[in-house]
């Protein structure tokens, strides 16, 4: 057959050695040629895409049929968890073929482009670095001081519920003696936990007692903690410790969450960001201490649900630490609060601190004006702001600067 093939071409190349070229063709297939990977730095889609753990993948929901395609992926399971307030499943999985995160996440998204999938980012905490000259400590400078509110009402917050994703909180801490306060840690085995200071800072504004300042201390708080400790020792937050916080502060019914914390974009976070604002919680976010010309912006904060906050100083001047961007909404006293640490007190700044203080404010007009959803709150503060300059906004300030009256 090949020979009579061979007889009809127009031409006639040396028979013999035609036949067995094409007889090595029919018997041996050509080995399909090896896709190469592309670099590095071509996967990675921001700057803050490269602090994750080295050898994870998160995917959120994926179908039925998906276990079946891990072994092709390079992928194994380390542990399934049911976010069951959000309804959905977090697949925990290593990568095992050594394959660098964004390779894995590429090849993953391309065999299952209809599955959420992300390398496993950590979040770090929105409190300003130490100065090497230590100030004097001013206690007065408490977040209803800094707010301008006076000496609390009797059961100034009652009724409200807020929760946090922060640090752990010290709850044996005197500013929480009488306070409603539940704590829960959010860790992988093993892993080391990361100081209280942040989280009984953030805590200790919303719902201390009186002698603390906080804003309203009568109110029920609701403290997931997510931060361990890194290999270098510095408090860092995975994106599975946040995503199973927020599906318990959902289940705990939490009416507002704040997170004074800040990373990377992250498909799994940002779906779960989604699912707490259909479900009517009002979300509220560090806008971050890059300075004013950054360029990185700061997530949870830029997701379009949330609420952006930067910090001011006593003069209301926005702090020199504080992010500027696209999504900065408002500015709430960030400089210097005085505020409850394990051991004592302590004044601490950062946008850590003007965020919490927002998440005040909101929780009042909630509970005192009958506001509620996010973009009711929204149009609310943008009417009462005191505008940076001549601009109705900026994106160092937002809309303004946001300081309301006492509402207990």
């Amino acid at each position: 057959m090949l020979t009579g093939l061979i007889d009809n071409f127009p031409f006639k190349p040396l028979a013999p050695l035609a036949v067995l070229a094409l007889a090595a063709c029919a018997q041996v297939a050509a080995p399909p040629a090896k896709t190469e990977r592309p670099p590095v730095h071509e996967l990675a889609r921001h700057v803050d895409d490269h602090a994750h753990h080295d050898d994870e993948l998160l995917v959120l929901d994926p179908p039925h049929d998906y276990i079946e395609s891990l072994p092709e992926l390079g992928l194994s399971i380390i542990d399934v968890t049911h976010l069951d307030g959000m309804d959905l499943m977090l697949y925990h999985l290593r990568i095992v073929d050594d394959a660098h995160p964004f390779h894995a996440r590429h090849a993953h998204l391309e065999r299952h482009p209809e599955v959420i999938a992300d390398v496993h980012h950590h979040f770090e905490q929105h409190a300003t670095r130490k100065r090497r000259a230590k100030p004097k400590a001013n206690r007065g400078y408490t977040s209803r001081k800094a707010s301008q509110w006076g000496v609390p009402a009797q059961g100034c917050g009652r009724g409200i519920h807020m929760g946090i994703v922060d640090g752990g909180v010290d709850t044996g801490h005197a500013a929480f003696k009488g306070r409603d306060v539940t704590f829960r840690a959010f860790h992988r085995k093993g892993e080391k936990v990361a100081a209280n200071n942040h989280g009984t800072a953030v805590a200790s504004m919303l719902v201390g007692g009186s002698s603390w300042g906080s804003l309203l201390p009568e109110a029920k708080l609701s403290a997931a903690g997510v931060f361990h400790k890194n290999r270098k020792g510095k408090p860092r937050a995975s994106a599975n410790s946040i995503l199973q916080a927020v599906n318990w502060l959902i289940k705990q019914k939490v009416q507002i969450i704040n997170f004074s914390i800040g990373g990377s974009k992250n498909r799994l976070m940002e779906r779960a960001i989604k699912k707490a604002d259909e479900l009517g919680i009002v979300l509220i976010a560090s806008a971050g201490n890059n300075g004013p010309y950054t360029k990185k912006k700061s997530y949870p904060a830029a997701y379009k649900p949330v609420i952006a906050i930067a910090a001011s100083d006593p003069f209301d001047r926005v702090a020199r630490f504080s992010s500027a961007g696209d999504y900065v909404e408002f500015t709430t006293p960030g400089v210097r609060i005085w505020t409850a640490v394990p051991g004592g007190g302590k004044n601490m700044s950062g946008t850590s601190f003007s965020s919490p203080i927002f998440a005040g404010f909101t929780a009042a007009a909630m509970q005192y004006q009958g506001l509620a959803g996010t973009e009711t709150i929204r149009a609310h503060f943008r009417k009462s702001v005191k505008p940076r300059g001549k601009k109705k906004w900026d994106k160092y300030s937002g809309w303004g600067y946001v300081r309301p009256a006492s509402p207990c």
